[in-house]
């Protein structure tokens, strides 16, 4: 299994963000501060992970 690089984006803003999954293209809304890991709703693959005090993705952010 190939592993994912996780970025940590830039936000304008704080709350909710859309993220598209790079797997199946789901895209789903995840809280900037999330404190445990997110998955896919529809493959299981990690969408986003924390750190101190934001979130790290290796999906795309569609909104923010």
């Amino acid at each position: 299994m190939v592993e994912s690089k996780f970025v940590k984006p830039k936000f304008k803003k704080r709350g909710f963000v859309k993220i598209k999954c790079k797997d199946c293209s789901n895209e789903q809304y995840v809280f900037y501060r999330v404190s445990s890991n997110v998955t896919c709703n529809v493959c299981g693959s990690t969408l986003a992970k924390p750190t101190g005090g934001s979130l790290e993705t290796n999906g795309e952010v569609i909104e923010e």
